[in-house]
């Protein structure tokens, strides 16, 4: 009997839950149909699951009293009996010896260790080799192998044939087929045949594939390769559905442990260890403070990461990559290989600030004091290996304070700029000789910056203007209309612009008198 299930691979599917059924005893002779499974599989771990590790999908079956499945699982018939018959399932937590004949084994508990009443999910099928098990899973991530397993029990006993002595007894053969959508087949694996045991003895079976990258849905079935009647039972639990991506490890560049215990706020960097398997992947770095919650870092496409201030306190670092088609989704577990995890625990040092940089003006000093706030314990010294509370600068330059607290370090340093906060005067000389020679021999006026205009004029004693310039680099060399003016007091004006600190130009008006002496 061919059996889909419809049931798409989501984060919110669940198993309904169903109220319990009697459990009636039914004898059927020694007519057995295979054993098999139909499920919706559901993303959270149900119980104590024994799926294989890193599983996104892990069915257990749950445990504690069960109804039937969801319409549309299966087209099998649910019965709350003890011995299911042909075409019927049953979900139970034992199998009991007494089913058709004792022809199947006691089976106490279910595979799953440690859950109370856990249960495992029996049916009868049919006669003829068949299809038993339909699931299409959506949103997978192209290229990725995985891994399609799960946990199989032949409930047959070792005896022989008995009232089916016209048929030989038979084992379980499972065929596992991936597929797209469409029918197409991506690959399929016959697994051994589950041999009969004189004990009930779980076998693990399972088969890798990869999605082409064509598609990222599939459809996953379980095909009975067998014939039913004599034989041919099975219980089947934990199913697991996982990524299987290549190693990945991180390391310390030269420190062989995976737990180093640095200075906070100082550099320290990780580097990659084994990256095999992906060519040309792309990388994620993550951190976190707890192990559970991780948040990327920046540069994630680097090999290595530095951390430019180790924080105070404990850090969990670790990495991703995947191949370039799933480089936007390398953040996700099913799409990208996962690293070993790197441990940085930050010894508390003293932070503080100086403030900003300074500029003062000329003549004037600046008093910088310890903070009040350092940690009981700080040692601290000033950039002239003092270590008084206070350091008076009197001289433009860089000044840093360095605190020192259990072995660790931290300073900060500050600049300070001397400034002419006059910027505005001017200075013009009350006298001048232009007498060639070579000192004092023009009137020029000086200022400490740089004018943003400039218009200098000079006039003889009856007004007249005699001389012009918009340079401050050109004085007045005694002349006008190039003749020797006399010895004599002469009066000039000056008209300038200065560029304030916020680049604002700010007009000024000078004038005053000069004497020319020969």
């Amino acid at each position: 009997m061919a059996v889909q299930v419809l049931c798409s691979i989501t984060e919110s599917a669940r198993l309904p839950a169903t109220s319990a059924a009697p459990v009636r005893r039914h004898q059927s002779g020694w007519r057995y149909g295979l054993v098999v499974i139909l499920i919706c599989w559901v993303s959270s771990l149900v119980g104590h699951a024994q799926c294989s590790p890193g599983s996104i999908l892990c069915e257990t079956f749950g445990s504690g009293p069960r109804g039937a499945l969801a319409p549309g699982i299966t087209n099998f018939s649910y019965r709350a009996r003890t011995c299911p018959d042909d075409g019927e399932y049953n979900l139970m937590d034992t199998v009991s010896e007494s089913c058709h004949g004792q022809a199947w084994h006691r089976v106490p508990e279910d595979h799953t260790p440690n859950d109370v009443r856990g249960n495992m999910l029996v049916v009868n099928a049919s006669f003829q080799p068949s299809e038993f098990y339909s699931q299409q899973a959506i949103g997978l991530c192209p290229g990725v192998t995985y891994e399609f397993s799960l946990w199989t029990l032949n409930l047959n006993r070792i005896m022989e044939a008995g009232a089916c002595d016209e048929y030989s007894l038979r084992n379980p053969i499972i065929a596992m087929r991936i597929e797209q959508p469409d029918g197409t087949l991506i690959r399929e694996e016959v697994q051994p045949a589950v041999s009969r045991t004189t004990t009930p003895t779980w076998v693990f079976l399972s088969m890798r594939f990869s999605i082409p990258t064509a598609s990222n849905d599939i459809v996953v079935k379980l095909v009975n390769k067998g014939l039913g009647g004599c034989g041919n039972d099975l219980v089947i639990d934990d199913i697991g559905f996982r990524p299987v991506h290549p190693a990945l490890t991180i390391r310390f560049p030269d420190i062989s442990n995976t737990e180093t215990t640095v200075c906070a706020d100082t550099p320290l960097r990780l580097t990659l260890g084994t990256a095999v398997g992906y060519p040309n992947p792309v990388y994620l770095w993550q951190q976190s403070l707890d192990n559970l919650n991780w948040t990327p870092v920046t540069n994630p496409g680097q090999t290595t990461y530095t951390i430019n201030r180790v924080r105070a306190g404990r850090t969990y670092y670790r990495l991703r990559n995947t191949q370039p088609i799933n480089e936007a989704a390398v953040g996700r577990a099913q799409c990208s290989a996962e690293s070993n995890v790197l441990i940085v625990n930050g010894r508390a040092n003293a932070p503080f600030s100086l403030g900003d940089d300074l500029a003062l003006c000329e003549g004037l000093s600046q008093v910088l004091t310890v903070p009040a706030s350092l940690p009981v314990g700080t040692t601290f010294m000033w950039s002239d290996q003092s270590t008084s509370p206070q350091l008076t600068a009197t001289a433009p330059g860089p000044y840093w304070l360095e605190t020192d607290l259990n072995g660790c370090t931290y300073r900060d340093t500050i600049l300070i700029e001397s400034r002419n906060c006059r910027l505005n005067d001017i200075y013009v000389p009350s006298a001048f000789s232009p007498n060639a020679d070579a000192t004092n021999d023009r009137l020029l006026i000086l200022h400490a910056g740089r004018f943003a205009t400039y218009s200098f004029r000079v006039y003889d004693r009856w007004g007249n203007l005699i001389f012009v310039s918009d340079q401050a680099e050109t004085g007045w060399d005694g002349t006008f209309q190039n003749r020797p003016c006399a010895e004599g007091v002469y009066g000039w004006t000056v008209h300038y612009s200065l560029q304030d600190p916020v680049n604002e130009a700010e007009q000024f008006v000078r004038s005053g008198r000069v004497v020319l002496v020969r």
